[in-house]
């Protein structure tokens, strides 16, 4: 008899713990479904970019606007790191002034990114994360301003990449689940 009890307690701390990782999945899958209204492509974007960082299997709401603040700084960070190797090499001077003020751009990207992760993880307050929310709204648009930079300075496509861009994706992914745990009073 004390084997079969074993074995269903076994059987009952299995179950519950499965139940446990899809509850935390399904919050994942639930606040990409919510925030992916362009369609299975924000979806999806969502659940790769998110699903990404181990931490997301058991955040919640804000908890994953903190993951994809934390992206988008790596991102800034990275981007930034990018343009300073090209200042380095850079002769024209054209291109040099185009690259100087995308670099102060990020820089400051960076920055308001760095102070939108502080007010998220004050948590609850509801001021302090429309702070954040306002500061992720001056972080959109940072790669287009550096295109426009180049095109309309040194008559020229930008040197930004793909991946240089994904900084508005992430931006805009964690705007949009912001927005939704301040619509919901998420605390």
């Amino acid at each position: 008899m004390a084997p079969l009890q074993a074995l269903s307690s076994v059987l009952v701390l299995l179950l519950l713990t499965q139940h446990a990782r899809t509850a935390r999945a399904s919050t994942l899958e639930d606040t990409c479904r919510l925030v992916g209204t362009g369609g299975a492509q924000d979806y999806d974007f969502c659940v790769k970019t998110l699903g990404a960082d181990p931490a997301s299997a058991m955040a919640d709401e804000l908890g994953l606007v903190v993951i994809a603040v934390k992206i988008a700084m790596a991102t800034a960070k990275a981007t930034g790191d990018r343009i300073a190797r090209l200042q380095a090499s850079e002769t024209s001077p054209r291109r040099r002034l185009v690259l100087d003020e995308c670099a102060n751009d990020y820089a400051l990207t960076v920055r308001w990114l760095g102070r939108a992760s502080m007010d998220l993880a004050a948590g609850g307050d509801e001021d302090r994360l429309t702070e954040a929310a306002t500061l992720l709204e001056h972080v959109r648009g940072t790669p287009a301003r550096c295109d426009k930079a180049f095109v309309l300075w040194a008559g020229e496509r930008t040197p930004l990449t793909d991946a240089d861009h994904e900084l508005n994706g992430v931006t805009v992914l964690a705007l949009k689940i912001l927005r939704h745990c301040l619509n919901d009073g998420v605390k």
